[in-house]
């Protein structure tokens, strides 16, 4: 795996592509050499070749080279390395696999090996293939390392956490899998486990911009406002080009009730993309694409289904876009994050998706599309404090009869508020509210029911999931 400093925040794209099936097309034992060499020879030449940049002379000398040295393992090695520099991540697996069998104690087969199938775009089996190097050589930190990015961004975050926990205790000198360790666990919302591993990130090293930002994040969420504004301010010291978008996070300390920054709501969900569903599914035990489907089904009559125009409003990764697919005509999907779009279209579940604001989409269409029979906004009001906007968006976009549904936190219990910025920056609405902004706009409620939406620091989080009809 690459050595790179920052845990991958969406799948890599190695990951994301279809595995290859490159074939190793090994030379014939019996074909001619025009000028055999010994196996040492025939190695150095290929350097030689692959040092005048000609890769594919080079490989060629190695494959000759294996014809008459079948068991020469280094060749092996060094075929693997020259088929990944040529981008044939499948064919190194396929060389580096013969290689093992001839010395399957090989650290250094393995490690390619395994680097190789992830590549490849076999994220398991090269987890296996890690999982396998580990056994015969415990503590190895290359492979450590490249288990848990493999793991974090494959959706195993909780044994991620595990092997970089295994992996600080064997070097805890080293900052990266500590500030690795603590992304991951702000993302597991395991927040003061993530400061301590964050600040003993930044004893070690400073200086790196990331950390401190990933800290500013961590303080954000336990409501530390003050140290959340230093940690970002060092991180804007330290990188004034922000490339952590620390200047986004400092303008949600300073937001004014009614909103988060777009940059700020983007940057969070860039940060998770490769591992949000099982995170909210499994880690936070999300309701949210249950409790919308289970409110179509009822508002929807049977007749209808797959008639639907539909617009998924934060479609994040697709979790509510999967529940509704089976109503729509033509489901289209809209975040602000990037990252988020990009796995939501490896799904195949919607017919369009845009990087988008959700009142500029209900405003200016999607795809051409711009009247809708269904908006759906599945953890989307957490995000937004005064609803006017989007309600005068959607008494304009939605077709006569048309729904909005939508999951609400509950208000903390006491507050006498329309919406209130809770400590986990995410706002919490009262009922009334939404029903009163809904009828000065013409539209009535056909649904509302209290729900548990998730769970937050093993607590459930109180809310309601609401529809409104278009009279």
């Amino acid at each position: 795996m690459s050595s790179a400093s920052s845990l991958p925040s969406a799948l890599p794209p190695f990951l994301a592509a279809t595995p290859d099936s490159d074939p190793l097309a090994l030379p014939p034992l019996d074909a001619p050499l025009d000028a055999p060499l010994g196996a040492g020879d025939g190695m150095a030449a290929a350097l030689v070749l692959r040092d005048a940049g000609t890769p594919g002379a080079a490989l060629d000398r190695l494959l000759a080279v294996l014809r008459d040295w079948p068991a020469e393992t280094e060749a092996c090695l060094l075929a693997g390395e020259m088929l990944m520099e040529l981008g044939r991540s499948a064919a190194a697996a396929s060389c580096l696999t013969r290689a093992i069998a001839l010395a399957p104690g090989d650290i250094r087969l393995r490690l390619a090996h395994a680097e190789a199938l992830a590549h490849a775009g076999r994220p398991a089996a090269a987890i296996a293939a890690y999982e396998a190097l580990l056994r015969l050589r415990p503590g190895h930190a290359g492979a450590l390392l490249a288990l848990a990015r493999l793991q974090a961004v494959t959706g195993e975050q909780t044994r991620a956490a595990g092997t970089y926990r295994d992996l600080c205790r064997l070097d805890p000198r080293d900052p990266v899998p500590a500030r690795e360790l603590g992304l991951l666990l702000i993302g597991l919302e395991q927040l003061p486990e993530a400061v301590e591993a964050l600040q003993r990130a930044l004893r070690l090293d400073p200086d790196q911009a990331e950390t401190h930002a990933h800290l500013g994040r961590a303080w954000m969420l336990l409501g530390e406002r003050g140290k959340a504004a230093a940690s970002l301010a060092c991180a804007l010291e330290i990188d004034p080009g922000d490339r952590q978008d620390a200047r986004g996070l400092l303008e949600a300390l300073d937001a004014p009730s009614n909103s988060l920054p777009a940059s700020y709501v983007r940057h969070l969900f860039d940060q998770y993309a490769s591992g949000f569903d099982k995170a909210l599914l499994e880690v936070l035990d999300y309701q949210g694409p249950r409790l919308l489907r289970r409110a179509l089904d009822r508002l929807v009559p049977a007749d209808r289904h797959g008639s639907l125009a539909m617009l998924d409003i934060g479609c994040g990764t697709g979790l509510v876009g999967r529940e509704m697919q089976p109503f729509a005509r033509h489901l289209a999907g809209i975040d602000l994050a990037p990252r988020m779009i990009e796995q939501a279209a490896r799904t195949g579940v919607y017919d369009a998706l845009a990087v988008a604001d959700a009142v500029a989409a209900l405003r200016d269409g999607v795809d051409g599309q711009r009247r809708w029979d269904v908006v759906v906004a599945g953890d989307v009001l957490v995000y937004l404090g005064d609803l006017t906007p989007l309600m005068d968006a959607l008494a304009a976009s939605l077709n006569p009869g048309g729904l909005f549904l939508a999951t609400a936190e509950a208000l903390p219990a006491g507050a006498d508020a329309p919406w209130l910025l809770k400590p986990t920056r995410r706002f919490g609405h009262a009922e009334g509210y939404i029903a009163r902004l809904a009828a000065e706009r013409g539209l009535s409620v056909a649904l509302a029911e209290q729900a548990v939406l998730r769970q937050e620091k093993r607590q459930p989080v109180q809310g309601f999931i609401i529809a409104l009809r278009r009279n």
